[in-house]
Order: structure tokens, then sequence, then C-alpha cells
């Protein structure tokens, strides 16, 4: 199971003060894709969370989606992840994960861009009316925010925009869409009760996430060479440490594992994962993010290794 938390997680953080922008906007909101942009601490996560909630009382088929790889609200780092509420036909939340690879947006562009259409398809398919898609966060022009919002708005074609402003960070992103045909723009304050998170929270959290995941994990040994029918994308990164997804035939991740051993030579491969066999899974995709397994330990390998990479999520 991908998903670490109860739905119940999805409650609003700030029950003591309701912005009254936020009652005053419900109404005047379309059914259709609707995107939250903000930077990271600009309440998006929490206005989102509220969005939800409040919609769910509307008698739509509501779907969430997560695209924040770093501090995922539905599932794991590393991931985007859908939550579809249950219909006429289905008594539960039905939850669908892609795997971006790596908590950074910003090296990893493509493969979240894809990931977001995709989900938002299977959404579409299951008749979903009202989709809200938290968005990632990284609005800074200079690290790409502009670029990767704009790619995503003309790609998930919303029928909304929501900004959640500090001050001028998101006129690049939203000034060429206030007065576009296709969609609504509505930009709101951010919340000053947004809480800053720490970097160092950040990863504490990241960590917490991991080491639920992972307790009841152990080796799985795959030999790929009796496995003809298994693809396995980017087999040439494949070492110890790194991460990567165990998928279904529509590409979507049934399980994490971790990289213990590869065998190039036997074509064997040896991954620390909670599922049991490979049922369901047709494809694996290993990803650039890379992990430290000890004794009872497991941890992020160190950012600094190639800062490149990262943008702290």
């Amino acid at each position: 199971m991908l998903n670490l938390i109860w739905l119940e997680e999805l409650e609003l953080e700030l029950e003591a003060h309701i912005p009254r922008s936020w009652e005053l906007i419900l109404p005047r909101l379309p059914q259709g894709t609707i995107m939250v942009l903000g930077a990271s601490d600009s309440g998006k996560s929490t206005f989102a969370k509220y969005l939800l909630r409040q919609l769910c009382a509307d008698g739509r088929r509501l779907g969430y989606l997560d695209c924040d790889v770093g501090q995922s609200t539905l599932g794991l780092p590393t991931t985007l992840n859908l939550a579809v509420m249950p219909s006429s036909q289905a008594s539960q939340w039905e939850f669908f994960t892609y795997f971006v690879g790596h908590i950074s947006p910003r090296a990893h562009m493509l493969p979240l861009v894809v990931g977001a259409h995709r989900l938002q398809r299977r959404a579409q398919a299951l008749e979903v009316t009202t989709l809200v898609v938290d968005t990632t966060g990284l609005v800074d022009p200079t690290a790409g925010g502009v670029a990767l919002n704009h790619s995503l708005i003309e790609l998930l074609e919303p029928a909304a925009l929501v900004g959640l402003r500090q001050g001028a960070e998101l006129e690049p992103i939203l000034r060429p869409w206030h007065h576009h045909p296709r969609l609504q723009v509505f930009e709101l304050p951010a919340v000053p009760q947004a809480m800053t998170k720490p970097r160092e929270a950040r990863i504490r959290r990241r960590h917490q996430r991991w080491l639920r995941y992972f307790d009841q994990a152990g080796p799985l040994k795959l030999s790929l060479r009796y496995l003809p029918h298994l693809a396995v994308f980017g087999l040439e990164k494949a070492s110890p440490g790194q991460l990567l997804a165990l998928q279904d035939k529509e590409g979507f991740a049934l399980g994490l594992g971790i990289i213990e051993s590869y065998d190039r030579r036997a074509q064997e491969l040896v991954l620390h994962t909670p599922l049991t066999d490979l049922e369901g899974v047709c494809s694996l995709r290993i990803g650039a993010m890379r992990f430290y397994l000890g004794e009872g330990e497991i941890r992020e390998w160190p950012h600094r290794e190639n800062p490149s990479l990262f943008w702290e999520a």
C-alpha cells in the first residue's frame, strides 16, 4: 500500500481561522480541473485540502491530485498520487500512484508533467467531475518554476487556476492566463498562519515516511533472465541503494523498492521491498534517488553528494 495516510489527515490544519476569501471563492469555482498554485509555505496545500473537503458536500464526483514529490500528502516522496472519492460502484476511495523517481521537481520536470497527465486521465476515466490539483510549490523562474507550471497548465487544461500569492512571485505564471477564454484565474493572499518548515523538519518528515513504508520490507530476488516479459526502465543505472518502482501494466506504481544488489552478468536483482512477489507487476522503473541501507537503518543519500540535482523539496 503506497498511500501512507488515512483520508482524515486531509482535514484542515487551520480550523481556528478560515479566511473569508476562501469562503467567497467557493461558489465561483467551475467543475473540471482546478489547479492550486503557490510557493512553499503559502498555504497552498492547506487550501487544496479545504477545497476538497468543502466540495465533498457539493454533490460532485471528486478527485485529489497531489503533485508534491518532496512532501507528498497522499503517498511517499518521489511519487505523484491521485485519490478518487467513492462512487455508487465503489465503497472506498481509490488511489493511484505515479513514480517520478526523485524528490526534486527541478531536475525531473518531464516525468512529473507526464505523471500528472496520466493521473488526470485516470480520474477522467473514473468520471471525476472536479479534480483538485495541488502543485509542487516550485514557482521560482530561475529554477524553472514558470516553465514547469505553464507546461502543466497547457497539458492539464484546467477550468480554473487558484494562486496563493505572498507578493509578485506568481505574476509570471498567472499573468498570461488572466484573459484566456479557456479558464478562470483567481488570486488569494497567502495564509499568514502557514508555518515555514525548516529544511531539517522536511528531511525528518520524509525519513519518517520511508521508515514507516519499509518497516516490514524484506529481500525480493528477481532473475531478469527468466522474466522476459518484465520491462525494466533505466537498468543501466542499477546499483545498490537505487530507488525503483514496481509498476502495473498501465505504468502506475504498485510498490517501491531499494536495490540491495545487482549481478549484471547473472542478471539477478535483489530488492528491499514490502512486496513479497511480482503479482500484477509488469515493469520496473529505476529512479534517480539513492539510499543508504544499513543494519536496521535506512536514510536518503546525502544531498551534498550531487547538489545540482536537488531543489529543496
